[in-house]
This record gives C-alpha cells, structure tokens and sequence, in this order.
C-alpha cells in the first residue's frame, strides 16, 4: 500500500478544529501528521491511526481551547461595584453606622428566634411512636362553683380502663412524679433525688429512653424495683454494676436497682432520675399500699395512651363521656376526658394546671418571641430604606457619570444591592459574635438552655446565609430601583427627582413609629400585669417565712426539732403539720350544712401554731387552742367558704366529708389567703382542720435578725436528728415568685424588645431627619436671611414629624388595645388596663422624637447663612 494515500482520521482533524484556538491549529496538524506519517512507516496504518488518535486527545485541553470572541467583563463589574460600595460606605460613616447598629440588633434577634423556636419544636421528637401517643387530660366544669379549667390530673383506672374497653387503645402508661424530692442511700452515700417518677411496668417499653443495663421488660414489675439515671447511678456506686444492689429511697424502703438509664435529654417533657415501680404502691401488693393511685376518686396521676395507626382521637373523645358514666358517673357531669397529641404536650399544655415533675414551654411564648424579632426587623429595614432613599441626591452624580458611560440600570442596580450586601453581611457576622456572648444572659432570662454549638449548628448557617440573601434583596431591590432610575437628562439639569420617594418614607416611617407605640404599650401593660401580680396581698406574711419538708427519718424526731428551733431568739413562731404555703395541701368534696351537693374545698391540715406563723388573721369565731384535743373534731373555714354557702352566722354550722359521714362543726372563720400561683388560681372555699399526726413539714417565721446565722442554725439543729437526708428548705416569697417564671421571661423579653425597638426608631430618625436637613440646608439658610427664627425652623420640621406620631398611634392604640385585654383574660387576677400605658407610649415617642428633631433642626438653623449659600 502507497503510504502516501493514507491520511490521518479525518473526524478527529474536525474535532480539533473545533475545540483548538485558530492560532494553533496549524502546528498542531503538522506535529500530528509528521509522527502520523513515520508510525505509518514503522508500524502499520491502523497502529498509526490508533497511536494518532491518543496523541490528538492530548490537544483537547483548556490551554488550547478556542477563545471566545466575546469577552465577559462581569468579574471586573461586580469588583468595581463591590470597591464602590466600600468607598460609599467609608465616605458616609455616620449613616453606615446607623444601618449597621440596625441590623445587627435585627439580625441577632432574628438569629436567637429562629435557634429557640427550632429548639422548643425539637422536644419529644426521639421517641418512634411519638405519631401514636397521646396525653390524657381532663376539663373540669363545675357551674354550680363556678369552676372552669384544664387539667392533666386523671385518676389511676382511668388509663386500664380505655385499654380494657376501646380496641383502638393499644396501650397505656400512667406515671406520677412525686411531690417532693427524696433521698436515695447507698452504704455512706445519700444523694438526692430531684424528681422520681412512679410508672407502670411497660413505661420503657412504651417510651424509647436509653436503657444502659438491666431488662426493660422486666425492670418495673417487682413491687420496690427502680430504675435509675446514668448520673445519679455513678453518684451512688460509681463504676460499680447497680444491678441487683438495694438501696434505701423514699419512705425509707429498701429498693432493688433494676435497670440504668441515659440521663433524660434536654429537649424531653418529661425530667426524672428515678423510676419506682407501679406496684409498689398497689393495695395487698406493694409496701406503700397507696389506695388513692389505684382507684377512680382521687385525681394525680398522668396518663398516656397510644392509638392504632390510622385511628381518630376526636372519635375516641366523643365516646368517653359514656365510659365516665359507666365507671364514674358521680363526675361524669364534671369531668370531660381530651387528647393531646404526645409531640404538642411541651408547648401547647402551658394552659393545662398541675403539670409537676415535667420541662414545660409555651407556644404563647414562641409567638410573641418570633412576632417580636419580625417586628424589630421590620423596624430595621424601613431605617434602612428611608436612609438610602433619602440619599438619592448625594448618589445622582454617581448615577449620571455610570449612566453615560454606558451602565443599564439593571448594571446600577446591582451596585446599588451590592452595598446593601455588604452591610448584610458585615451585620451578620457581627450579631453572630454578640450572639455567642450574649447566649448565657439570653438563657438567664428565658429559663432555656441553649448550648453554644446550636449556634453553629448547619441550620443556624444556612438561615444566615439565607437570610443575607434574602435581606440583600428585600430591602435592597427598591432603593436600587428608585436610585437608578433618574434619566441623564434630568441628572445633568440637576433637577432629577427621586419618584414616590417622599410618601414612601412617610408611610415606612408610620409603620415603624406604630410597631414601636404598639411594643411600648404591650410591655408597660407586662410590667403593671406581673408587679401586680407579685406584689398583690396574699392575706398572710410571706416574708422571712420558710418550709421545711419533713423526710421520713425525720418524723418521730419533728416535735423535738420543731421545739429545738423555737429556742433561738431570731425565729419569731414554728408550724409542724401537714401543709404548709405552697405544699401539703388537696383538694376534695364535702357537703356542708343547707347544701343538696356536694362541694369542691381546698383542704389544709394545720396545727395551732400555723395561723400564728403566716400571720393569718381570724374573721369570727377562733382557730384551734393550744394543747385542746377536743379541736381535732371541729373545724376552721375561710371566708370564701361562708360566702359561697351565704351563710351569715357559720358558727355552729356543720360539714360532713362523705354522705354517711359525722357532721364536724365549725368554730372559727379565717381571712381569705393565697395558697397558689395568682395567674392560674383563685381563692376556693377551704377548710382547715387540727393535724398533728402527718407532720409533713415545718414552717418558721423569721425575725429581722442576723438571716444567716438563723439559717445555720436550723441547719445545725436538723444535722443533729437526721442521718441521711441534708436540710432542704424554701422561701415562701421566692417559691410565690417562682409561679410567676413564665411571666417574668415575658416581660424580660417584652422589656428588651421595647427598648430595641425605640432605640432603633430614635436612630433612624436621626438618621433621616440629618439627610432632609442636609438637603434642605439652603432653604433654611434663605429662610433666615429673610427674618425666620430658630424656633419657627424647629417647629417647621417638627410639624410633619408629630403628625406621623398622632397617625402611627392611633393605629396601634386600638390593635394593642385588642390583643392586650384578651392576654389580660387569662389570668384569674388581673390589673386595671386603663390609659396609663397609652399615655406611657405616647409621652415617650413624642419626646425622644421631638427632642432628636429639635436639636439637629437648631444645630442647622444656627449654622451661618453666609457659609451654606456662598457653597452653592
């Protein structure tokens, strides 16, 4: 074969020809062709072809491609825009710092919303079955007492019997979490147990808390069997196996460790470090033979039931009145059984009363705190908006000279955004840093406990890079817009003008004066709501008053410790009974002399000193005599009780407790007196009666004495009597101010989005009323030279600024009227609304407006006349 009619493959020529630059094209054919032709020589036309074919692959990469003909110069734009931004932003300092203060505080209460409110939907999201559980409430209706709530107590047979009797019932759990702390001992240790659940046997079968030893099957079924947590098993036995070992716990029983568990996580309802078996408080089974968790009456336990997929709660709802009648019918009338979903008990059982030994939130809260950071951020862009529309004619110039040289305005536009991007930016990482400081004061004030890392957790970036976007664009695009705009024709006669610009600002500048107004009154309403609340008379004296629970090791010695503290000279009166302020107390029927019903009454089990210790006072008759026996058959009443029954002489009347019970009668009526939270609770019609049998706790009224050595004191005497458990105690005033916690973080929250949002209305209003004097600057210059004085120059630019503040208040007066009333409606005790804080509101936005306004307005209008008109 002639070698000089082979030629190379010619689809691979055209494929070079295509991707390599013209330039090239020649030598890179003619290297090919010359080994081409010597190959085909040496080794054959097809290895010559193959050999041509890899070395030509060799030409297909980037630095023999073809250049394109049309060169993009984007990189060099979006470079200069960005170095522009830089230089407008360095060039205004003070309107940049305006902006920048702005959104930092914006993004950074954007930012805290978003990792609290993701964090609180987080709770109970562990357990697999989650979808299926439900918990068991009650509304408790009793028209007669004018009685109307929630609540999450049900009684023990409640729970069996749902499962027993509807199929879509596969399961149930009840659980209490007992009263009080207890003390768990282990040869010389005692270690505390802050919350100790009771639970039936399947409770870790139903929920998926870790289980680190023992057999969940089995580890609650034996009666005094206990489960514990990671942490206090490692307290009690260190790296010792628990399993098997016996351990000494509430009402001083021996118990058989069972099982470890993980601790409970932070983002669980339910808080325990102990779990008893249920059956050690079942009648003729268990030691503690607890009647009342194991019958229909009595009404503490918590229930949880879980549902065949696909199966209605609303249906099985409407079906359990008749099982309340069948069971129960004696408060079939009163109680009415509901659901609540498993994964909804953390944030929306905030209005449901008597949830003990639980974490719980409140989707009110989670509302108001995102509502809160919307509105701060709204009030930061509109500064943010208002500013740079405001600057439209310092930015003319520029717009005229890119417009000449050939920039459309989608090109200005962009320049415009990309300084909006930087401050966006710049803002962001910033907030992010004051975050991170801010985050322990922020969880001080919330009750949260939020963990750094959440703060950098993917969620968190990705909202920050989202929300840097998104802010870039909203509140950046119309600026850009309006700043763009003016034709060059215009731009060159100087006399272009920014287009709606003016009704713009006043509108954003209403909105923003009315989201402040609105916080304003919110949060002083807050403040008068929660001080009430606090400092409201309870009807006793709470202050220097303490209660000190009785452990069981303590109760054959309580008199005598109870006796020992009355020999200081600081400790002004003792109390040891039954109940105390904030504990020992219930809540039960009786029927009373005249009534046909039975009637709901709180029930104190007191001694003879207990009025004297809390400083409660006698309305008629008297309490209980000092060393009488014959007083524990009779009993004291308060005056919510005599006014209920309408009685005008109540000595002498009588009380039965059951139907067949011995009439007790009555021999003293005391002082109505707070025993509870004044948000959730009022005053019910209570009975009082001689206890000297359950010695529960112990109540000493302090005198004005060194507090502290008192307090060693007690602590040294109860040394000397208990072995075991360490002194615990509470403040009557502290553990009062402890019920109001929810609405404390409110306020607090309130309080500092209040602030936030008049200082960021102050500063956009310096901001804006600098710019507008700046632009008018001559025609205040003119205005003086022809007789105008400083007070009519200031009045000038205060006038259009107080109407702005008369229209932004009477369009958020009657909206914060509105929403405030109703949350006053959910408090049993509530403040006079009135018009003090509107007048609040109004009074501080006129005079920081005003006083911003008439001291740029007279630092301009004194300003030579001369210098500003020889400029022009």
């Amino acid at each position: 074969m002639n070698g000089n009619n082979i030629k190379p493959p010619g689809w691979i020529q055209r494929l070079i020809n295509r991707y390599c630059d013209p330039y090239l094209i020649e030598g890179i054919y003619g290297d090919l062709e010359e080994l081409f032709f010597e190959n085909v020589a040496l080794k054959g036309p097809v290895k010559a072809k193959l050999i041509y074919f890899f070395q030509s692959l060799g030409f297909f990469r980037r630095r023999f491609k073809k250049r394109s003909k049309k060169v993009s110069n984007m990189k060099a734009i979006w470079t200069n825009y960005l170095l522009t931004s830089f230089r407008s932003l360095k060039r205004h300092k003070v309107y940049f710092t305006i902006n920048l203060i702005g959104l930092i505080t914006a993004i950074s209460c954007s930012l805290y919303a978003m990792i609290y409110i993701h964090d609180e939907l987080q709770f109970d999201n562990k357990h697999i079955q989650s979808e299926s559980i439900y918990r068991l409430y009650k509304r408790h209706i009793n028209v007669a007492e004018n009685q109307d709530f929630l609540t999450w107590e049900t009684s023990g047979l409640m729970g069996p019997t749902m499962k027993e009797e509807y199929s879509q019932v596969t399961d149930i759990v009840r659980v209490c979490p007992w009263f009080q702390s207890s003390i768990v001992s282990y040869d010389e240790r005692n270690i505390k147990s802050e919350m100790f659940y009771f639970a039936d046997s399947n409770f870790f079968d139903f929920f998926d808390f870790k289980i680190l030893a023992g057999d969940k099957q089995t580890m609650l079924k034996a009666p005094a069997s206990m489960a514990i947590s990671q942490s206090l098993s490692r307290s009690l036995f260190g790296d010792k196996n628990p399993i098997g070992e016996s351990v000494i716990g509430y009402n001083d029983l021996n118990y058989t460790i069972t099982g470890v568990f993980e601790d409970t996580p932070r983002q669980s309802n339910m808080q325990f470090d102990a779990i008893i078996s249920w059956s050690t408080t079942v009648p003729n089974v268990g030691p503690l033979q607890y009647n009342w968790m194991n019958n229909w009456l009595a009404q503490g336990i918590f229930t949880y039931i879980k549902l065949t997929e696909g199966s209605s709660p609303e249906q099985l709802v409407e079906e359990l009145p008749d099982m309340m009648n069948r069971h129960f019918s004696e408060r079939a009338d009163q109680y009415f059984l509901k659901l609540l979903p498993f994964r909804k008990v953390h944030l929306y059982g905030d209005n449901i009363t008597s949830d003990r030994g639980t974490k719980t939130g409140s989707i009110t809260f989670i509302y108001i705190l995102g509502f809160s950071a919307i509105l701060i951020l709204l009030i930061a862009s509109i500064n943010y908006i208002n500013i740079s529309l405001s600057r439209a004619s310092q930015t003319q110039s520029e717009v005229g000279v890119r417009k000449v040289m050939g920039s459309s305005n989608g090109q200005l536009m962009g320049r415009f955004i990309s300084e909006t991007f930087i401050s966006i930016f710049i803002s962001s990482i910033i907030a992010l840093g004051i975050l991170a400081l801010l985050l322990p004061y922020l969880n001080s004030i919330t009750g949260k406990e939020l963990p750094m890392a959440s703060l950098f957790q993917p969620l968190s970036l990705i909202f920050l890079v989202a929300f840097i976007t998104l802010m870039s664009i909203f509140i950046g695009l119309y600026p850009a817009y309006i700043l763009s705009s003016p034709q060059i024709s215009s731009i060159l006669k100087k006399s272009g003008k920014v287009s709606n610009a003016g009704w713009l600002r006043k509108g954003l500048m209403t909105l923003q004066y009315a989201i402040s107004v609105f916080l304003i009154i919110c949060t002083v309403v807050i403040i008068r709501q929660t001080n009430y609340l606090i400092n409201k008379p309870l009807g006793f004296n709470k202050d220097q008053t303490l209660v000190i629970p009785i452990v069981s090791e303590m109760t054959e010695n309580a008199l005598l410790f109870e006796s020992e503290l009355n020999k200081h000279p600081n400790i002004i009166s003792t109390s040891t009974c039954r109940s105390g302020i904030g504990t020992g107390n219930f809540s039960t029927t009786v029927i009373p002399e005249g009534y046909s019903d039975e009637l709901t009454t709180r029930i104190f089990g007191v001694d003879q000193e207990f009025f004297e210790t809390y400083g409660i006072e006698l309305n008629t008759g008297r309490t209980f005599l000092k060393g009488s026996l014959a007083d524990s058959n009779q009993l004291v009443v308060n005056k919510s009780f005599v006014t209920f029954m309408g009685w005008e002489d109540p000595i002498g009347k009588h009380i039965r407790f059951s139907p067949e019970g011995t009439p007790v009668p009555i021999i003293g009526v005391v002082e109505d007196f707070h025993y509870s939270s004044l948000a959730t609770s009022r005053i019910e019609p209570m009975i009082l009666y001689l206890d000297t049998h359950q010695l529960w706790n112990t109540s000493v009224r302090i005198g004005r004495g060194d507090l502290r050595e008192t307090i060693e004191y007690i602590n040294d005497t109860w040394d000397r009597f208990a072995e075991r458990a360490p002194l615990d105690f509470y403040f009557v005033d502290q553990w009062f101010n402890e019920q109001y916690k929810k609405e404390t973080q409110l306020l607090n929250m309130a309080t500092i989005y209040a602030v936030i949002s008049m200082i960021l209305c102050a500063l956009g209003l310096y901001g804006l009323t600098a710019l507008i004097l700046q632009q008018r600057q001559k025609e205040i210059s003119i205005r003086k030279v022809l007789g105008a004085s400083v007070t009519s120059i200031v009045s000038l630019m205060n006038k259009q600024f107080i109407l702005i503040i008369v229209i932004s208040f009477l369009i958020s007066a009657p909206l914060s009227f509105y929403l405030i009333a109703e949350w006053l409606e959910t408090f049993q005790y509530q403040t006079n609304l009135g018009i003090y804080p509107f007048v609040i509101a109004i009074l501080v936005t006129f005079s920081i407006s005003v006083g911003i306004i008439s001291w740029l307005s007279s630092k301009t209008a004194n300003t030579n006349p001369s210098e500003t008109l020889s400029n022009e």
